[in-house]
């Protein structure tokens, strides 16, 4: 007779809950706007399956509250008819908040956002009664066990572990009471000597050396698919200077001069004729012939105060002559755009107009470059 009533009150609780949900689902369906995830399948949908699957958890909990109940009369209080009523909260309020979605009055159907805030406030209602059900659980489990003598598995004694039974099979071990099957007739000074095989990670091992060294022979020698190891190498080292090369390329600020080169790539001097308009024109005319009213030297010439040669230049112009009033254009200027005025300048060599200014300084040959130091405390005090 208690099983009966006990089977009643699941089905008529189960028959609330789907009943809760399928008019939380229709009243979803009113709404013509409701956000969807995937195909079609909207957030309302989302929550309300989620209600029903907490609605399943927790009269499946409930039952097994119910067992455990008959362990101890206190036990039995907490799930007695004032638990059964807290069980069935969750599903009236889901019901209540169905109905009310469902109620369509002048103001038109509820939005989905208050669907979605009511059907969300049910399933987090769901989820704390099913918190406590699993704490009420585990109460009664506590009252339960101390009943249940628990037997303590036989553990063998001396037995190997997994990690020893892999490592004995990966080497193939004979153990230690079965020794005297593979001794040898060898006894030096008490010594024995056992007829052990070969670890099988070593037999593969080695068999992987010979498969490969048939492999690289075939295609190495005889197909010629992989290439050799002189010529990989060689390969090697000139992606290694083209991938160099283009790195120093985008590192052009890192030039001094030390490694400064001279180019006449168009980009550079024209970079560098707009550079030499704006800073040096003053000082050595915009022809950089200068005259004999310029406070500058001339530059077209081969005479030089401070040496000629791209690294000379570069330094000259990097550091400035401060005694002559040549400032030091380090500061204003980048290393790179340094390098192509000096560039334009050397391109300029012997395109000095008949004004041009008299020679200074001495003959330059350029066999004859040094690069210098960085300072040009020891130099001579004219510049060019």
């Amino acid at each position: 007779m208690r099983d009966r009533s006990m089977n009643h009150r699941i089905l008529t609780s189960f028959g609330l809950v789907m009943a809760a949900s399928a008019a939380m689902a229709q009243d979803a369906a009113v709404e013509p706007v409701a956000a969807t995830v995937g195909g079609g399948v909207s957030s309302i949908h989302i929550l309300v399956g989620l209600a029903v699957a907490q609605s399943i958890i927790i009269l499946a909990l409930g039952g097994i509250l119910r067992d455990l109940a008959g362990s101890g009369g206190w036990a039995a209080r907490i799930t007695g008819k004032g638990g059964r009523m807290l069980l069935l909260l969750p599903l009236l309020a889901v019901a209540s908040s169905a109905n009310a979605q469902a109620y369509q009055g002048a103001a038109g159907p509820p939005s989905e956002s208050t669907m979605f805030w009511w059907l969300f406030a049910a399933n987090a209602l769901l989820f704390l009664v099913i918190c406590l059900q699993l704490r009420w659980i585990k109460m009664l489990t506590a009252v339960v066990t101390p009943a249940i003598e628990v037997i303590p598995k036989a553990k063998h004694a001396n037995a190997p572990s997994w990690v020893g039974n892999v490592w004995a099979k990966l080497n193939r071990q004979v153990k230690l009471e079965d020794e005297q099957k593979i001794e040898l007739d060898h006894d030096y000074d008490g010594i024995r000597e056992l007829d052990n095989v070969l670890p099988p990670w070593w037999l593969w091992l080695f068999y992987g050396t010979i498969a490969w060294g048939v492999l690289y022979l075939v295609n190495v020698h005889v197909i010629k698919v992989w290439p050799q190891q002189d010529v990989e190498y060689a390969n090697e080292m000139n992606k290694a200077k083209a991938d160099v090369a283009a790195y120093l390329a985008t590192q052009t600020n890192l030039v001094d001069e030390n490694n400064v080169t001279f180019t006449d790539e168009a980009a550079v001097i024209n970079e560098g004729r707009t550079l030499y308009s704006t800073f040096c024109t003053a000082c050595h005319g915009a022809d950089a012939a200068g005259s004999e009213n310029s406070v500058g030297p001339n530059l077209t010439d081969a005479y030089w105060l401070h040496g000629g040669g791209i690294k000379n230049v570069f330094r000259t112009i990097t550091h400035g002559v401060p005694e002559k009033g040549m400032i030091a254009w380090k500061t204003q200027l980048q290393p790179a755009e340094i390098r192509a005025i000096a560039s334009y300048i050397l391109t300029r060599a012997g395109q000095g107009g008949p004004g041009q200014k008299a020679p200074q300084g001495e003959l330059w040959k350029e066999e004859g470059a040094t690069a210098g130091t960085d300072s040009l405390q020891t130099a001579a005090p004219a510049a060019q």
